[in-house]
């Protein structure tokens, strides 16, 4: 029984040094998808579509500080470039990048890596395999079409190609690596009280 008494004490505790710290999270609907605080890595988009990456440096009132951190990779080495702490507002935050999707400092901004991150069949749901084999394969026929002066565009190859290229193109306008902050996915801001 003491024993008990003693780890219900002890996480009671612990509980009340973390509380010292405002939190928000990131949600979808009901279910808490990323809890944010103090140190805690994020990456989001604003509303005039410019990215950000860093750690959060302090929670407080609505908004959050933020140290932007880039990682560059050179060939003999790794460099490491911080920035200044930014104040952003919870309403600052248009997007959140989809699970796996990462976030890379280059060309003196913050963006979507396009090779896709951690993401599964990035390329099949991007539709840029789609888009490369049809386009290739039409490229292709044509060439040989004009190399052997046989040429027609009744071939049945080529409009199975196009189609294919187009069903590339469909899924690249459809397909997005961010989660737009609205009615679906929102974040919620959490208060923790001060205890002396």
């Amino acid at each position: 029984m003491n024993k008990i008494l003693l780890i219900v004490f002890l996480t009671f505790c612990s509980s009340l040094i973390y509380s010292q710290n405002d939190i928000f999270f990131f949600k979808k609907r009901y279910k808490t998808i990323k809890v944010f605080t103090t140190d805690s890595y994020i990456a989001f988009q604003t509303k005039n579509g410019e990215w950000f990456s860093g750690y959060i440096k302090k929670n407080r009132n609505d908004s959050f500080y933020l140290k932007p951190l880039a990682v560059r990779y050179n060939l003999m080495s790794i460099d490491t470039l911080a920035f200044d702490v930014m104040k952003f507002s919870m309403k600052d935050v248009y997007a959140m990048p989809k699970q796996g999707i990462q976030i890379d400092y280059k060309n003196g901004s913050f963006q979507i890596t396009r090779s896709g991150g951690h993401v599964h069949f990035y390329w099949i749901k991007s539709g840029w395999i789609f888009r490369f084999g049809g386009g290739g394969y039409i490229l292709l026929n044509i060439l040989n079409g004009i190399i052997q002066n046989s040429f027609s565009i009744a071939d049945i190859r080529l409009p199975i190609a196009a189609g294919v290229f187009l069903f590339g193109e469909v899924l690249r306008h459809t397909y997005t690596p961010t989660l737009k902050i609205g009615k679906k996915y929102y974040l919620q801001y959490f208060k923790t009280p001060i205890i002396n």
